[in-house]
């Protein structure tokens, strides 16, 4: 019998309400997902990253002591390729462009906003396990391609100025 990708993986999954990891935690297993590792916080999340080392961390966002945009920034900033270059699902009920804008710009592969469903969930792991970005090297860390394809796109409605996760 075939098995499923999602059978493979190990997730992180990061965030400060046990009830956010619990549900999160129980649409992964429906998803088929197995090994689902919780933390309540980024420090706590670090430490199971480096020890576990997880193919995927969904991250909320504003979490105490460390919250999830500071996890990233550890996570991109890690001198291990393929450590820094897990895919980084960020979760949060704060949707506002500059919340999405900061989050794109330390290096986060994808963005959901609370509340969140089954579907978008599985659409946002399947994107990030069948759509890899290569990382970009910037001065100070690594960040994923923005760019979701590899043709140049010009004419009226390309987009400047501002790119969207």
């Amino acid at each position: 019998m075939a098995r499923s990708i999602f059978e493979t993986l190990t997730v992180l999954v990061v965030d400060d309400s046990i009830h956010m990891r619990r549900l999160i935690s129980r649409l992964l297993e429906v998803i088929g997902v197995r090994h689902i590792l919780l933390a309540a916080d980024g420090e706590e999340a670090w430490s199971k990253f480096l020890t576990h080392k997880p193919d995927i961390v969904i991250t909320d966002a504003a979490m105490k002591p460390m919250d999830g945009f500071v996890l990233t920034h550890k996570l991109r900033t890690l001198d291990e390729s393929e450590l820094c270059a897990v895919p980084i699902i960020m979760v949060s009920a704060h949707s506002q462009l500059s919340a999405v804008e900061r989050a794109r710009d330390l290096g986060v592969t994808d963005f959901l906003c609370k509340p969140i469903s089954p579907r978008l969930l599985y659409e946002r792991l399947l994107g990030v396990l069948n759509r890899p970005r290569d990382l970009l090297p910037h001065p100070s860390f690594a960040s994923p391609e923005r760019r979701l394809c590899d043709e140049p796109f010009e004419g009226p409605e390309r987009r400047s100025g501002v790119a969207y996760i």
